[in-house]
Order: C-alpha cells, then structure tokens, then sequence
C-alpha cells in the first residue's frame, strides 16, 4: 500500500512539473524591462530649476563611443524632456547654462566566455573492459555574449568642480531587458525610470 500511495505521489508530482510554466520563457517583452535607479541623497534637487539633454545619443561598445540619432534615440530625448517637464524642470538650451545636464547612452558589451568541455575528465556512465571506467579528452569551447542597454544620466551643471574641472552625477538610470530596442516600448520605459524616481520633482 505504501509503495502504492509513493508512486502515485511521484506520479502527481511529475503530473504537476510537466503542466507548470517556466517563469523566465513566459515573460512577454514588456515584462523582461528591469529599471535600475541611483541618487545622490545629499543632492537638493529643489536648487535645480533648468535643463538641457543632449542632442544625440552616446553609443559606447566596449569602450569605444560615437553618437546616433535614429528614431529611437529621438522618441527617448523627447519622452526624457516631456517627464522631466512634468516634475517641474524648465527645457532650455545648453548655451543658456542650465543647472543640469542630461546624457542618454546606449552602452553594449561583448564578453568572450570559455568554458571546458567535458566538465569532468570521466564519465561516469560508461564502462570498457575489464571494468575500467575511459575518460574523454578535455578540449575548450569559446562563445560570444553581448548586453545593451540605456544609460541615463542627470549631471549638476549648478555646482561644477572647478578644480578638476567636473560635473556630478546626481541621478541615473539603467533600462534593460528585451525590447529596449523597440520604440513601442519607448514611453513606458521612459516613465517607469522617473516614475521610481519621486525625489526629482521639484513642483
């Protein structure tokens, strides 16, 4: 009875495992988006009134930066400007010395990862003659990996280092998942980084 009742537990239970989704591969695009936030808490944002952003967006692959200016790095500028209006901030030029600047980025990089092949010089699972247990030679395997994502950065134009001649980053922001390249998904990005980000307003 007892062996009984354990196999129909074990039944059940590969029952149960064979119907459960996989929480990772079931996320839509949307649900993949992860908002990284920072602040400086000794900052006084209530001191800053204007802004100016950047007229492109830096593009930095593994060191190496330049700039772009698609359609998807124009939505992104305008939505930083329209949130940012929203908590109080006055739009300027940078020529009229705002009290803080914004940067967008879009950062890539590329990682070469080894791994050896097979993990373990002997194989449990076979046997030759004689009883011995045959290992398989080693060899390495080598794969690519690459991550993007945006970087958005608020630095105090107000309160510069004039010794080394710096600005502060009082504020930034990373946005990664799956459909940061998508515009689609531009506007709800953009406001879940200012909208985890209440400190800002200053209205």
């Amino acid at each position: 009875m007892l062996k009984k009742a354990s196999l129909f537990i074990l039944m059940a239970g590969i029952g149960l495992m064979s119907c459960s989704k996989d929480p990772i591969s079931d996320l839509s695009t949307e649900e993949t988006l992860v908002y990284i936030t920072n602040h400086d808490k000794a900052a006084n944002y209530t001191q800053y009134k204007t802004f100016s952003i950047v007229d492109s967006v830096l593009v930095v692959e593994n060191g190496r930066a330049g700039t772009a200016l698609t359609e998807l790095d124009r939505d992104v500028l305008i939505r930083i400007i329209s949130n940012m209006e929203k908590l109080g901030y006055k739009y300027v030029s940078p020529k009229s010395k705002p009290d803080i600047g914004i940067n967008a980025s879009w950062v890539t990089n590329t990682y070469l990862n080894v791994v050896q092949q097979p993990l373990s010089s002997y194989y449990g699972g076979y046997w030759g003659g004689g009883g011995y247990g045959y290992g398989y030679p080693n060899y390495y395997q080598y794969y690519q990996t690459s991550e993007s994502y945006w970087l958005i950065s608020m630095l105090d134009f107000k309160n510069p280092n004039t010794v080394d001649k710096t600005f502060k980053v009082v504020w930034d922001a990373q946005i990664r998942g799956a459909g940061i390249g998508e515009r689609q998904y531009v506007d709800t990005m953009v406001d879940s980084i200012f909208g985890q980000s209440g400190y800002l307003k200053i209205n």
